[in-house]
């Protein structure tokens, strides 16, 4: 807080915070514009984080796109391009890959609900 001639407290607004984002609104822009090209193959883009130091996108695909080995090439032929044309501050765009205990424990935990809904069905 600073106090001005007035003696009346002001906040101090985070002109970084605001500008990290502005940006990170205009990478889910471009994002959105992917999305459905994506979605036809069952596939959908997440944005991890913005470094704003460094100026790197970390993006994550999902779905039919998760684990696909086109991944890493489309996020370097496309959508490294598209972000890195639309916003200059992208400096470069990294795919962010899934732990794979966390893709084991995900699997297991989607395969135990389906056999429980599957279960209570049976039940009915």
């Amino acid at each position: 807080m600073e106090e001005n001639k007035d003696n009346k407290q002001t906040t101090m607004v985070d002109t970084n915070s605001d500008k990290k984002q502005e940006i990170i609104d205009r990478i889910e822009e471009v994002l959105d514009k992917l999305r459905p090209f994506l979605a036809r193959e069952g596939g959908n883009i997440r944005l991890d984080h913005f470094d704003e130091e460094t100026g790197i996108c970390y993006v994550d695909m999902i779905g039919a796109c998760q684990g696909c080995m086109l991944a890493a090439s489309d996020v370097s032929d496309s959508i490294e391009i598209m972000l890195m044309d639309e916003i200059p501050e992208i400096t470069h765009v990294q795919l962010v890959t899934p732990d794979p205990q966390d893709e084991y424990d995900n699997l297991i935990k989607q395969l135990q609900e389906a056999e429980k809904s599957k279960k209570e069905e049976e039940s009915k």
